[in-house]
């Protein structure tokens, strides 16, 4: 039973542009965004160094202890480095990959009948995922072997899609090779079985989840009159090598509203399966060229005749049987040699086991690639699942995701956490989830819950952006932690948190401006004012809406974070700096290096004469003690240690560049016209700094706390800083925390948990009495689990896990300021009271 109005007569479909344009303009914007100024943040030390040592060895340079890897991406990036000669040149193959991605999602988005208008908005998903930014903008992933897996699987769909069966053994010959190269690049489980099985499953939209007319514009006249049918384009003709051999160009309404119905839609309109609208290979030239046809495809109300329909070819019914036995005989290869696989490298299957994963398997369960999923397609797998269970013409990209990423969990329990190869499909759900959105066609209680379940994984994704921040600003690298991703110097949780609101803004913007369906317009006034605003609407705005949030994403994430992480864990800007300032004389040609192993150094530093080894610290001290003018490399770890000895001993110490995450360059003297970067300065100070509220707490003779304050007002949803100044009595143990947070009751509190003292810049086991440190910390402030009203401020000190360091003033339960202490295993002190709005 469906809720949607009854189709009438439809006017003339309008032309539009095929397949293969979209893809070159949504390819050609890819590339505008990925290509441009790709060397011009240094290669990542982790990751990308050894990409691309593996190029430099096979060129000749002596190299020892490399990873192994598939051969065609480092086939491709040695071409590349050979080719142009700069190192960065080997993230130009998966640039390249990238775009061509895009332009696959935007076109077989349009040769699956969705308009153009939405087909382009495919490519830009695809574009606007980090996955695909990070695989186009670093050496990160496998995007050769995504692309040679992705057009197997349409190469050989596009082989059961032809009628012809000279064309669709062709196509499968063209499926058979890039199967090949796919299987060089990501093994035979996501390079040969993953692709089969998508193939395998490829099939025309059954009449319960295709859109049969759906309605276009905003007037206020019967939109049923003016609806328009959306054909889907023969599949052979999209990614199939012989364009000139397809089937003429389709013919759908250029507006939002030719998106892909619901299966509530759907079932307003009945079809058969042996509708050529929906029938493998059909041509719209042959359909029009019936008038009986067309009118049958107009009223929607009759079956139309099989015999109209070209036949399947020959090849389609043995060509499914090899499909699926060659899926399945790639996956028990794989699993058989996976299940006898030691410790080494298996080419066959692209990769080594995880060390970590085979001792403590159970640190990963089966969710995992579904988390890692999420957080590479950030923030639109809410929009991706809501495409995946109501596809619509998107029918086979569903299924070929929901495989996928089955598969894709299945390898990473062995292998660990890995680019999940689904960027087309993907793509394709969420342009075809967004279209149902904003479609008129679509029952508006349908309309309404899927924009509550997006709205809802969008605020799901913000707060994981500020949880951990390390898992989508750099989703493609090791893990490492969060405590060693630069989060608060990159401002990666605000920014990231910032796309996942601007994504729920986009959504919600994009279902007011969308048409509204019959029955939309409510008895009062003012909901007729809505209704008549809305249908005066134009019809591409939704679209636009979306574009424009999209492309803040990809410039956002793409353009911005990932250059400037790229400078966090790079070498380049220090050692460049360094060069400069050496080739004018104001620092020696030697550069010392102080227990740096960062492999950074060979490709962009000095040669291995003109360094100088600084195996301890005394022999760094000495080194910059001396009056001449000196220079080294030093591990950020050290800067407390060398920081203290020059205070000791006398002589002048600088920060020259702290742009490294690990490493600082350090010298004795400033070249002409810089200045001096040292962190330490920010915390450590001759004189209390002045803040709002006096105070005074003794935590075991080790420290005292003297002022504090937060940034007023404090108002939920936002972000605030607070500052504590703290007067060390003697050095205190290394591992020390504090605690510092606002309180109302039990339930209502804001920054609970300890944190590192001065933001671990300078460490607590250096400090000397007479020093005045200054403690800083961001903290957002929670929306919904805090309440409004006047708030207690906590502090503490952790020394332990379970123990805290006892409070000696005031020695009794009340002091000095108003201080308050609550005696027990965990001792905190009540210092004042802030509201918090």
């Amino acid at each position: 039973m469906s809720l949607a109005p009854p189709e009438r007569q439809p006017a003339r479909p309008h032309a539009g542009p095929g397949p293969w344009p979209l893809g070159l303009v949504a390819g050609a914007v890819a590339a505008l965004v990925l290509v441009p100024g790709y060397g011009a943040h240094g290669l990542w030390s982790q990751g990308e160094i050894g990409a691309l040592q593996r190029p430099q060895a096979a060129l000749g340079a002596a190299l020892s202890g490399l990873e192994r890897s598939p051969w065609l991406p480092d086939a491709l990036r040695t071409q590349a480095l050979a080719l142009t000669g700069d190192p960065a040149a080997i993230r130009l193959p998966g640039a390249i990959a990238t775009c061509v991605l895009v332009a696959l999602a935007a076109g077989l988005a349009r040769a699956l009948g969705l308009s153009p208008t939405i087909a382009l908005l495919a490519g830009a998903f695809a574009l606007a995922f980090p996955l695909s930014l990070t695989q186009g903008r670093l050496a990160l992933g496998d995007p050769v072997g995504e692309l040679a897996a992705t057009a197997a699987a349409l190469l050989l769909a596009a082989a059961l899609a032809s009628p012809r069966l000279a064309r669709g053994l062709a196509l499968a010959a063209a499926g058979a090779g890039a199967l090949a190269l796919a299987a060089t690049a990501s093994g035979l489980w996501l390079g040969v079985a993953l692709p089969l099985a998508a193939a395998a499953l490829w099939g025309p939209a059954s009449s319960g989840m295709s859109a049969g007319t759906l309605p276009s514009g905003h007037g206020t006249e019967d939109m049923s009159n003016r609806a328009a049918s959306a054909r889907p384009v023969d599949l052979a003709s999209a990614p199939g090598p012989s364009l000139a051999a397809s089937a003429a160009p389709p013919s759908a309404p250029s507006d939002l509203a030719s998106a892909p119905g619901s299966s509530l839609a759907g079932a307003a309109a009945p079809t058969t399966p042996h509708d050529p609208a929906f029938a493998p290979g059909a041509s719209l030239a042959r359909s029009a060229s019936s008038a009986a046809l067309s009118s049958a495809l107009a009223a929607r109300t009759s079956p139309v005749p099989s015999d109209l329909s070209p036949p399947p070819s020959a090849l389609q019914r043995p060509l499914r049987l090899v499909l699926v036995a060659g899926a399945l005989a790639a996956a028990s290869v794989a699993g058989w040699l996976a299940y006898h696989q030691q410790e080494g490298y298996i080419p066959a299957l692209g990769a080594a086991k995880d060390l970590a994963l085979r001792e403590r398997p159970h640190i990963r369960g089966f969710h995992a690639a579904l988390e890692d999923c999420g957080y590479q397609l950030f923030p639109w797998l809410p929009l991706v699942l809501l495409g995946l269970l109501q596809p619509g013409r998107a029918r086979w990209p569903a299924l070929w995701f929901a495989v996928g990423l089955a598969l894709v969990s299945a390898s990473s329990l062995l292998y660990g956490a890995r680019a999940v190869p689904l960027t087309v499909p993907a793509a394709v759900l969420a342009a075809a989830a967004f279209a149902r959105l904003v479609s008129a066609r679509t029952p508006a209680a349908a309309r309404r819950l899927a924009l509550v379940l997006a709205l809802a994984g969008c605020w799901i994704f913000a707060k994981d952006a500020r949880r951990t921040p390390s898992r989508i600003g750099a989703a493609l690298v090791p893990a490492r932690g969060e405590h060693n991703y630069p989060a608060a110097d990159l401002g990666a949780a605000d920014l990231l948190a910032g796309l996942a609101g601007g994504a729920a803004l986009a959504l919600v913007l994009s279902a007011m401006f969308s048409a509204p369906g019959p029955g939309g317009q409510g008895a009062s006034r003012m909901s007729q004012r809505l209704y008549l605003a809305r249908t005066r609407l134009p019809a591409w705005l939704p679209a636009a809406v979306m574009i424009a949030c999209l492309g803040r994403q990809t410039w956002s994430y793409g353009r911005d974070l990932l250059p400037r992480t790229s400078e966090q864990f790079s070498l380049l800007r220090p050692l460049t700096r360094w060069a400069a300032w050496a080739e004018a004389g104001s620092l020696p040609p030697t550069l010392g290096v102080h227990r740096v192993t960062d492999p950074g150094l060979d490709l962009y530093g000095p040669a291995a004469v003109r360094r100088l080894p600084l195996a301890t610290r005394e022999a760094l001290g000495s080194a910059l003690r001396q009056p001449a003018p000196a220079a080294a490399l030093i591990r950020t770890s050290e800067l407390a240690a060398l920081h203290q000895t020059a205070r000791a001993a006398g002589f002048p110490l600088y920060v020259l560049d702290a742009s490294n995450r690990d490493v600082l360059l350090v010298a004795n003297s400033l070249p002409p016209g810089e200045a001096d970067v040292n962190p330490i300065r920010r915390v450590l100070f001759d004189e209390p700094p002045q803040l709002a509220h006096q105070t005074l707490v003794r935590f075991d003779d080790f420290v005292e706390v003297i002022a504090w304050e937060w940034d007023e007002p404090v108002v939920r949803g936002r972000d605030v800083e607070l500052r504590v100044v703290l007067r060390p009595l003697k050095a205190m143990p290394s591992g020390s925390k504090i605690t510092v947070r606002l309180q109302q009751g039990r339930l209502s509190r804001v920054n609970p948990m300890p944190h590192d003292l001065v933001e671990n810049i300078y460490p607590p086991q250096y400090w000397r009495p007479g020093d005045y440190l200054l403690h800083r910390f961001r903290v957002h402030v929670p929306t919904l689990e805090i309440v409004p009203g006047p708030h207690e401020v906590v502090i503490g000190m952790r020394r332990t896990e379970s123990t805290n360091y006892k409070i000696t003033v005031p020695e009794g339960e009340t002091g000095e300021h108003g201080v308050r202490v609550f005696a027990g295993p965990h001792e905190f002190a009540v210092v004042g009271e802030l509201q918090v709005w």
